[in-house]
């Protein structure tokens, strides 16, 4: 059978309108555009009448799904039962994955989030996360790396065990977890194979959506030989060729949203919203949204709308705050922290991207010290393509570090030539003392991250009088 890709739902979407439709759907790859998908799919099954029945996947029952599949409604129409979150594709190969996107919705402060994707993972380790022993971030790193699949994160990862107190707390019993982790074990696969291939009441469909699957997995394989799979995965690294994928589907969500609501954007509007919002599809729709309705009855929504509606957060994050920093400029850097704040950024994202530009920096500079990639104070974008890059990407090791555009990576390790390696391992002590601040004391954000801003340009000129004397 046919795994339907982006550039294939129309097809799919006509065969559903001509009455060719599966029993079973699987829906995998970025999270808004699953649901979107599934959305539509739904729709058009239901056309003619009929219910969509939505589980949670988190804490699913599988027993009582199947039973709910297996029986004939006395409600008309054909009915849907639609899992969202559904876990019976995850095992160790792909615990990895569920990992980042915990760490990243912990530095994005969405605590709900990363507790979800902790049990996931945990569940997928074959670990059961009522256990307090069980905690990933008090695992030994041969634990984690036997459970896991993959070498234990550094860093601090004590989060994990506040977050599953925290939510075992507010649930009394945690019986959730033991209930999502029965649904995502391997009987419950066995029992969805028995129940399609059995046959179940032809009004009766199953649509599954996930962010993350083991292809290699018995249920995976029965999907893609014998009914739909659509794949809506989108490449988030940072090559240009995954920058551009990235571009296609956020214009393609703008634009959506721009006809349905009969607006139009001026000339480079479209680009400086993308660029804010990053490779967040919802974030992408809700912005556009705003702003359409921000414009009233006028058509046009213009630059002016833009910056009185949406915060330059991620723009200023990612380029304007860690430049001032490479810079120097401490004032700037300062005004562009406050601003972030006040533009809603919570200063736990500010850090991730203080760390993260620091780590980058260290690396550079670890790596421009080494004789054999051959990079000089002083050379050439030009020469720098041509002889030093080749030497560098040969390192798979780095292979996400070293991707991008040649003249951006140029840039990267000129900056890292300006801080020797004592100045950025110390930011990095900075940032983590202000981690722990942010976390762990009641003193305001503000003005913890101003005094790790003021701490590090500090360390630079102690660093700087120390090397002159």
């Amino acid at each position: 059978m046919p795994v339907y890709e982006r550039n294939k739902l129309d097809t799919l979407f006509q065969e559903i309108k001509k009455g060719d439709f599966f029993p079973a759907y699987l829906f995998v790859g970025e999270r808004y555009l699953c649901q979107q998908t599934a959305d539509q799919v739904a729709k058009l099954l239901c056309a003619e009448g009929g219910t969509v029945h939505s589980i949670d996947g988190d804490a699913e029952e599988s027993n009582l799904t199947l039973s709910k599949l297996r029986s004939f409604s006395l409600l008309g129409g054909k009915q849907v039962f639609r899992v969202n979150n559904t876990r019976l594709f995850h095992s160790k190969n792909i615990a990895k994955a569920i990992w980042n996107r915990a760490a990243q919705a912990h530095e994005g402060n969405k605590p709900d989030k990363a507790f979800k994707y902790l049990q996931a993972m945990m569940e997928a380790g074959g670990l059961e996360s009522r256990e307090p022993e069980n905690d990933p971030g008090g695992l030994s790193a041969a634990q984690w790396k036997k459970c896991f699949g993959f070498a234990k994160p550094d860093g601090n990862l004590n989060w994990t065990g506040a977050l599953f107190i925290k939510y075992s707390e507010q649930s009394g019993t945690g019986s959730g977890s033991a209930q999502s982790t029965r649904s995502a074990g391997e009987n419950a696969g066995e029992m969805i194979l028995a129940a399609l291939d059995g046959g179940i009441p032809q009004n009766n469909i199953l649509m599954l959506l996930a962010e993350e699957v083991d292809k290699r997995k018995k249920l995976y394989k029965f999907f893609k030989e014998k009914y739909a799979v659509i794949d809506l995965h989108v490449d988030t690294g940072a090559s240009a060729q995954a920058k551009k994928e990235q571009q296609v589907v956020l214009r393609e969500q703008v634009s959506t949203v721009l006809r349905k609501m009969n607006k139009r954007m001026t000339a480079g509007v479209m680009e400086q919203l993308l660029e804010r919002v990053g490779f967040h599809p919802v974030a992408a729709v809700m912005e556009t949204e705003k702003l359409a309705l921000s414009v009233g009855a006028a058509q046009q929504i213009t630059e002016e709308d833009l910056n009185c509606m949406v915060g330059r957060t991620r723009q200023e994050a990612v380029f304007e705050l860690t430049q001032a920093i490479s810079d120097k400029k401490v004032d700037q850097a300062l005004l562009i922290a406050s601003r972030l704040q006040g533009n809603g950024l919570h200063a736990l994202a500010i850090l991730a991207t203080l760390r993260n530009f620091t780590r980058n920096l260290l690396l550079f500079r670890v790596l421009l010290e080494q004789e054999q990639y051959n990079f000089r104070p002083g050379i050439s974008a030009k020469v720098f393509q041509e002889q030093c890059l080749p030497a560098l990407k040969q390192n798979e090791r780095w292979k996400t570090e070293l991707s991008g555009h040649p003249f951006a990576l140029y840039m990267r390790f000129k900056a890292a030539g300006t801080f020797s390696t004592d100045i950025l391992r110390a930011w990095l002590r900075d940032i983590l003392m202000a981690d722990m601040r942010l976390k762990g004391s009641s003193i305001a954000t503000d003005t913890v991250l101003q005094h790790l801003i003021l701490s590090m340009m500090t360390t630079v000129e102690k660093v700087s009088l120390q090397n002159h004397s």
